[in-house]
């Protein structure tokens, strides 16, 4: 992973050197002679993670008199080292994400965004498969699905709707062996193919064969729902409703 700018996850449990194991990781990078900022998720208040993080602006708050730049504008350049990312807020979750995503920042009481090349490895000693499970840590597999499926009607001039419960279903039970980059696919494949204006349904999304979890509807070739005499999958009926956009 070392010589890519892909984000880095250290699972382990505590005293065994995620930090050092995280800067052996940036000293053998292309990003070696560039910034390294560690911060420790568990060691700054809730109240002030988003600003350490992401920066300030005057006036976001009592007591912030001047702009101040976060740890990932510091870190730009360079790498930046999330230490028990795992304590983090579910605000600071989400604005994480957007980070990642969009590769750049909002500053707490600002109202523009500052792009930012920042590397991330992140460690833990939680479980975030299980922390995910527990509504403790974020899922980000639906805030990826809006985030694509917004993307690819802009980029494709394509009106969809959004996506049936059928095809939510489907998409968090999935196990991606093509990771992230199977997700945008499936998403652009669908956005593509669906009829415009209406929902996405489990067939526009899984047409090569993929095997879905037992506990999910599954797709043959045609179209038709395995295990039900072969009735066709139905268009937006009234029980589906568009995935909500958050």
């Amino acid at each position: 992973m070392a010589p890519t700018t892909a984000t880095v996850l250290f699972t382990s449990e505590s005293g065994v050197g995620k930090e050092k194991f995280a800067s052996i990781l940036r000293s053998i990078s292309a990003r070696r002679d560039k910034p390294f900022v560690a911060v420790n998720c568990a060691a700054i208040p809730e109240t002030l993670i988003e600003s350490g993080l992401f920066g300030v602006e005057p006036g976001a708050y009592t007591g912030a008199g001047a702009s101040r730049p976060g740890r990932f504008e510091r870190a730009h350049g360079g790498t930046l080292f999330l230490d028990e990312i795992g304590t983090l807020s579910y605000a600071a979750q989400g604005k994480l994400l957007r980070t990642l995503q969009e590769c750049e920042v909002e500053r707490v009481g600002g109202t523009r965004s500052i792009r930012v090349d920042t590397r991330v490895i992140a460690a833990t000693n939680v479980d975030l498969r299980q922390a995910v499970r527990e509504g403790r840590f974020r899922d980000d597999v639906p805030l990826l699905m809006s985030h694509f499926l917004q993307h690819y009607g802009r980029k494709h001039a394509r009106q969809v709707s959004g996506f049936t419960q059928a095809a939510v279903k489907a998409l968090l039970n999935y196990d991606y062996p093509g990771n992230i980059r199977e997700l945008q696919n499936l998403i652009e494949r669908a956005v593509i193919v669906a009829p415009e204006g209406s929902l996405l349904e489990v067939h526009h999304l899984f047409t090569s064969g993929e095997a879905l979890d037992k506990n999910v509807l599954s797709v043959r070739s045609d179209g038709r729902l395995a295990g039900t005499g072969g009735t066709l999958l139905s268009q937006a009926g009234p029980a589906s409703r568009a995935m909500p956009d958050h």
